[in-house]
């Protein structure tokens, strides 16, 4: 008896200290896969935020339209019915717009959208939406590859609540798309020259910097310090590879080589060769040089040590509110800190540090406000996280560094809350004049009320105020080219009329009707000898200008 109690013990023992090996060996696989679930967890909670931050009140926030948003869509509009831009160019590489250009990426793009959704806000702004949320996608990957899941995440939930990126994806500023295409210009890049299959991948690491180009014109300088420099830390890859590296090459010369004819012509020749007439796209010479445009004879490096010193503050009601700073609170300290910690990790960690030298010509060229420096800011937010996550696992105190961590998480929130209670409460209160909030409503009006001889005059307080018209009426391009008298004043075209819709209140037709239809903003007043007012809501008043 003895000995089988003996026996049995022996084997009861045995079993449990297999079982503990067992414990010990899967233990790791099981916190491996916990912490993954809890990643992906998190992931789509961001993910999840960012996209009630960016579609809430979509797209009535911010109301109206701004024409620039206006003119893009009807670039899209015009290039989808007529394959032409507004003036009659066939599928141009930068349109003349309202005469120093506009850039074209976008427009094009966005042509599939306005065909599912229409020429209205919803079908403009639903790209730069979309777009927002796949750069936050994006960025978590490349930080991810670069750091680790924890930094990708942090990097991602910054981007996701900063105002600066919430307001730039609610309105469709042509140039807002930079911000996206260079983060997945640098993506690729990273990833085409460190994956396993690199000699396959590298012919095509330059495709999105180069469309990058169409996205804002004056990037090209960004574009070509990224790729100058990346390839210069990666010069070994491109020794082992030299075929491939010369085919990205010529694929990214293929791409750009519109682009650069464009430049050649309106900065170096300021004509257009006759063999440009036979490509198959429009190479459109303008009447100013944007550049020239917006600088304007400033002090540019006044201009923009002010820029920088303000925390990127512009003043612009559409870039940001009058109180808040658009990085938020803790992204340029943080940023600080990412650069020692990039700089320690060296390699192609340092690839932020890279894109924000790559910057630095802009302060030389232009004025800066958010948009014109829209390159700067995601490398920014990516070194952000990079420095939090390196003082935090620097730290020691195991207590210390969760008060770190808390205490940055809660200023973060707490800004961007306090942001966002003022964007989705108030904002619309002062953005409706500048984006013309209720133009439809009004135009509406006129045209109800406007016998079938009397002019339309549309406010000129609007700028470019033939844009509304083409796009609220979803006018014909052909039509518009045929139908509308244009001239060259300075640095743009001012259009005078289209067919019986009036832009500017001295024009003579306006002056000898009996009378016609006035929509004026902002307390406008026009000079006839009686007014009659047909309507009037918030800014707007429509009324009936009697000369006689």
């Amino acid at each position: 008896m003895m000995q089988r109690h003996k026996i049995i013990t022996e084997i009861e023992t045995e079993v449990s200290q297999t079982e503990d090996v067992t414990i010990r060996t899967l233990w790791p696989f099981f916190y491996e896969r916990i912490n993954k679930v809890r990643m992906q967890i998190l992931f789509w909670c961001i993910l999840i935020l960012a996209c009630i931050l960016r579609f809430a009140q979509f797209p009535s926030l911010p109301a109206g339209i701004n024409q620039d948003e206006a003119g893009a869509a009807y670039e899209s509009y015009a290039l989808l019915t007529r394959g032409t831009d507004r003036w009659g160019n066939k599928f141009p590489i930068y349109f003349p717009s309202w005469g120093s250009g506009q850039n074209v990426l976008q427009s094009y793009i966005n042509i599939p959208f306005i065909k599912l959704f229409g020429l209205n806000t919803f079908g403009a702004r639903f790209l730069p939406a979309l777009l927002s949320v796949l750069t936050l996608i994006v960025l978590y990957f490349l930080v991810k590859r670069l750091y680790n899941a924890q930094t990708g995440l942090l990097a991602m939930l910054l981007l996701s609540v900063t105002p600066w990126h919430i307001m730039l994806s609610r309105w469709s500023l042509e140039s807002n798309l930079l911000p996206f295409f260079l983060l997945i210009g640098v993506a690729s890049l990273v990833y085409c020259y460190t994956s396993s299959a690199r000699k396959m991948l590298l012919p095509f690491s330059l495709v999105f910097l180069a469309l990058s180009c169409y996205a804002y014109g004056i990037s090209v300088l960004v574009i070509l310090g990224i790729a100058g420099m990346y390839s210069l830390m990666r010069y070994k890859v491109i020794l082992t590879h030299k075929t491939a590296f010369l085919l990205s090459l010529g694929i990214f010369l293929l791409i750009t080589a519109p682009f650069l004819l464009f430049t050649l012509d309106n900065s170096i020749l300021h004509y257009t060769p006759p063999f440009i007439a036979h490509l198959p796209f429009t190479i459109p010479l303008l009447i100013s040089n944007r550049l020239n445009q917006i600088s304007n004879g400033q002090d540019l490096l006044a201009a923009n040590a002010l820029f920088l010193s303000s925390g990127f503050r512009d003043g612009l009601p559409w870039n940001n509110l009058d109180w808040s700073q658009p990085l938020g609170a803790v992204t340029l300290p943080g940023a600080a800190l990412g650069i020692y910690y990039s700089l320690k990790k060296r390699g192609d960690a340092t690839i932020f540090i890279i894109w924000l030298i790559a910057t630095l010509p802009l302060f030389f060229l232009v004025p800066l406000n958010i948009n014109r420096s829209n390159a700067i800011f995601v490398p920014l937010i990516a070194l952000s996280a990079i420095g939090i996550v390196g003082m935090y696992s620097s730290i020691r105190n195991k207590k210390a560094k969760w008060l770190f961590l808390t205490a940055v998480l809660a200023i973060t929130l707490s800004y961007s809350g306090l942001f966002c209670r003022d964007y989705f409460t108030d904002y619309n209160s002062y953005i409706s004049y500048a984006f013309s909030d209720g133009l439809d409503q009004a135009l509406l009006a006129a045209r109800t009320q406007a016998t079938s001889d009397e002019p339309i005059y549309l406010s000129d307080r609007i700028s470019t105020n033939y844009v509304y018209i083409l796009y609220l009426l979803h006018i014909d391009p052909y039509d518009f080219q045929q139908h509308s008298s244009v001239i060259t004043v300075g640095d743009t075209y001012k259009v005078l009329n289209y067919r019986n819709y009036y832009f500017y209140p001295t024009e003579p037709q306006l002056l000898s009707v009996p009378s016609y239809i006035a929509i004026l903003k902002g307390g406008e007043q026009v000079n006839c000898q009686s007014h009659q007012v047909l309507y009037s809501q918030g800014a707007w008043i429509v009324e009936r200008c009697n000369n006689k």
